[in-house]
């Protein structure tokens, strides 16, 4: 609306009057310009702007651009004007403030639908959300959002960047203040948001992420702020250290009383991220206590996608090369720090493969300068660790072994090379025995052919790993030490994987003299295989005593397979009692034997709620076998659950037992496709047992091919009640054959003329010589028949 005053000399004054509320967008601005450029064609003597606010500074100087382009005055009257003239004219307060409506806060989410993600909070590696680890500061955020929720007003968290204070904020929030409407504004929006949540209908929770970006866009200020706290709506607000210390003195951090979040973790919270269920979590943990486990976690995708964005051209390709040389040199084995020179020369392996010249490297000195920049927290790529040295941020090891990225083949000789000491050398072969075991070989036989022998006897053990058993053992006898326990030991482990049992034997008793307890335990167990069990239970004794961490085990089934139960449930009880739980579950198994089902059942279900799946499924079996089927169902679930195959055919006989063939059909099926041909058999039993034929035809044939003796048997059964005999006594002649007595006696059913005699007599005498009574006494039918 325009106004126009008449001045003495006749020219007109102009006022242009707008009844905006907000603050000035983009298309209000032009309005302005418009109505300021209409006003211009008349020659006004002056031009004056009335609005029902103060301009900010930015918005000052956008107006007082506007001056330098007219030849006339140009003026602004705002809020403080008006409020002024109303003192003097009450009548026209009304023009420019009139009672403001409740807002309509109905389109609003609560807080209890809003997503981490939506409250700003960073997803981790892999593109989803990091399991919440309890902050030591939770107890007095969440009070103080409670009491803000009860009564109005701002909370503010103060911290490092990636400290995890917007985490820790929504997980306060969302506890505290489920039924709140949730408003995230964008910056211009926050001035108009502030009055409209202060008045609103519900009660509102403003939640401003890194506040201030707020004030450096002068859309907030001291004025909305205590309009806010006067009101019953909440205000949360995160802001970095860095910056709380810029701002500290402005009006609006003096009404808001901060609460510090700190970047490094105490030992308590630790505790409780080594804790979690998350692996991320666990990971991020135990990195560097410097870092603290929220950064590390923020850090590790932020820094693991720009590290792969910047090998190429116009990025960093020389600082991407070292970093990655640090990760190689790291993974490989070298403990650290990693001085500059060492990570210079082994760059170039990796800028080479990368494109080298093509890519225009920068300068080593900027490469360096990118890799060990700042990028959240104190986390960069390389991490200064001292003069001229550096480590590596942990977050990349673990992200370049999540991605199965391997160490460059020629970083292990760099790092050998590199390596301080001898326990250096050691860890990066060791290291290349699982990563790279060719190269492996390789620098155990440097070291060896240096005269080291303890390289020499891994150098044995590795050979020995990849099958080249003459090799390993050249190198046994003649550049490890022959005096040595543990190469005495893995040379008699490897004569009896050769099958050399009397050289073994004698590098096995001369490992024990030196003090192998492992060497006691593997000859008991060479002499249990060669039937000398006295012998071999005194060395399995021996080896216990000596604190052979399986021995007692061993020693438990030695007993248990001479019929010695007690004493094997005795030698069970000690294997679990120092901490092997196969040796409880054996014990477990020998009780049950015996009918003591309650004892078993004790140990059984002691491992199977710590979800031992070997627990679970003997805990499934003993409530099987003592008619407890409902329990019985759900722990063979569960077994199923953890992968356990054998439940699948246990829980499928179960219920083919209690005629409910419709859940077990699918159970065999899943047990045969795992490789358990006992379960195509019992499902085409059952299957055959409902008249089912052909489809128990198809499952036979189909446990025939895969070597099962029985179903040849059971699928001449079918072809015979089918009403195809011929078919039939060609199976049992195959299951004869290949030693089935029960084929063998249903062959004299079929097979009556006197030329099938002959073949009859020589199959069932066959099956009678291996045991069979049944075969026995109609062989001697036959035979007296013949007389």
């Amino acid at each position: 609306m325009d106004a126009a005053l008449m001045l003495p000399d006749g020219r007109l004054h102009v006022f242009q009057i707008k009844s905006f509320t907000r603050r000035l967008n983009p298309g209000q601005r032009r309005q302005i310009r418009d109505s300021l450029a209409r006003a211009a064609q008349d020659d006004p003597a002056g031009w004056t702007l009335v609005i029902p606010y103060d301009f900010t500074p930015l918005e000052w100087d956008w107006f007082n651009k506007l001056c330098g382009d007219y030849p006339f005055s140009l003026g602004v009257h705002g809020l403080r004007w008006l409020e002024a003239r109303s003192l003097e004219h009450p009548c026209i307060e009304g023009l420019f403030r009139t009672p403001h409506p409740l807002v309509d806060v109905h389109g609003l989410p609560y807080v209890s639908d809003i997503t981490p993600m939506e409250a700003g909070v960073v997803l981790g590696e892999g593109g989803t959300l990091t399991a919440y680890v309890a902050r030591d500061i939770d107890s007095a955020l969440r009070a103080r959002v409670r009491l803000a929720g009860e009564s109005g007003g701002a909370v503010l968290l103060v911290g490092d960047s990636a400290a995890g204070k917007t985490r820790a904020l929504y997980e306060a929030m969302r506890a505290e203040l489920p039924d709140h409407r949730f408003v995230q504004p964008h910056a211009n929006e926050v001035s108009q948001l502030v009055v409209d949540i202060a008045v609103a209908a519900q009660p509102c929770v403003l939640l401003l992420d890194e506040l201030h970006r707020y004030f450096e866009d002068e859309c907030l200020g001291a004025r909305e702020i205590g309009q806010l706290l006067r009101s019953k709506a909440v205000l949360l607000a995160t802001l970095d250290a860095t910056a709380y210390e810029q701002w500290s003195d402005s009006a609006v951090l003096k009404q808001m009383e901060p609460l510090v979040l700190e970047r490094r973790w105490s030992t308590a919270e630790r505790d409780r991220a080594r804790s979690s269920q998350d692996p991320r979590v666990v990971r991020a943990e135990q990195a560097d206590p410097a870092i603290g486990v929220a950064e590390s976690l923020a850090a590790a995708p932020r820094l693991w996608r720009e590290l792969r964005l910047a090998d190429r051209a116009g990025g960093s390709p020389r600082g991407a090369a070292l970093t990655w040389a640090a990760i190689d040199l790291t993974r490989a084995g070298l403990k650290g720090p990693l001085n500059t020179g060492l990570l210079l020369d082994t760059h170039l392996l990796h800028l080479a493969d990368s494109g080298g010249t093509l890519l225009r490297p920068e300068s080593q000195g900027d490469a360096l300068a990118w890799a060990g920049r700042v990028r959240c927290g104190v986390s960069s790529m390389l991490l200064p660790a001292g003069a001229d040295t550096w480590q590596v941020h942990p977050q990349l090891i673990a992200e370049a072994q999540r991605a199965d990225v391997p160490v460059h083949t020629l970083v292990w000789f760099q790092a050998i090379e590199g390596a301080d000491d001898l326990n250096d050398m050691f860890a990066v072969a060791l290291n290349a025995n699982s990563s790279a075991p060719s190269i492996a070989v390789l620098l155990w036989q440097a070291m060896a052919n240096a005269g080291i022998r303890r390289a020499a006897n891994n150098l044995g053990v590795i050979l020995a790993d990849m099958g080249r058993y003459e090799e390993a053992e050249r190198v046994y006898r003649t550049q490890a030490d022959m005096e040595d326990a543990s190469v005495l030991l893995n040379l008699g482990n490897l004569l009896w994987k050769t099958d050399r049992h009397e050289e073994a034997l004698q590098a096995l008793q001369g490992a024990g003299a030196r003090g192998s307890a492992v060497a006691w335990n593997n000859l008991g167990l060479l002499l249990q295989e060669r039937g000398e069990l006295a012998h071999a239970e005194t060395c399995l004794r021996s080896a216990a005593l000596a604190g052979a961490a399986d021995a007692e085990f061993n020693l438990g089934v030695l007993l248990g397979d001479a019929g010695r139960a007690e004493e094997a449930m005795a030698a069970y009880e000690r294997a679990n009692a120092a901490g092997d739980p196969g040796g409880l579950l054996n014990w477990g198994i020998l009780l049950a034997e015996e009918g003591r089902w309650r004892e078993a059942e004790t140990l059984f279900r002691h491992r199977a709620e710590t979800g031992d799946r070997e627990g679970v499924f003997c805990l499934a079996n003993l409530l099987k076998e003592t008619r407890r089927l409902e329990e019985a169902v759900a722990w063979y679930e569960r077994a199923i659950g953890l992968g356990d195959t054998r439940a699948q055919y246990n829980l499928a006989n179960l219920y083919r037992d209690t005629d409910r063939l419709d859940l077990a059909e699918p159970l065999y099926r899943a047990a045969a496709e795992a490789g358990i041909s006992a379960a195509l058999l019992n499902w085409g039993l059952a299957l055959q047992g409902q008249q089912r034929l052909g489809e128990a035809e198809l499952i036979f044939r189909q446990a025939a091919t895969q070597g099962h003796r029985k179903a040849l048997l059971h699928l001449g059964q079918v072809l015979r009640e089918a009403g195809r005999p011929d078919e039939a006594t060609a199976q049992w002649r195959l299951a004869a054959d290949a030693g089935d007595a029960t084929a063998a006696i249903a062959l004299v059913t079929v097979l009556t003329s006197d030329a099938d005699q002959p073949y009859l007599r020589s199959v069932l005498q066959r099956a009678a010589d291996a045991g069979d009574h049944d075969a026995s006494v109609v062989l001697a039918v036959l035979n007296t028949a013949l007389v």
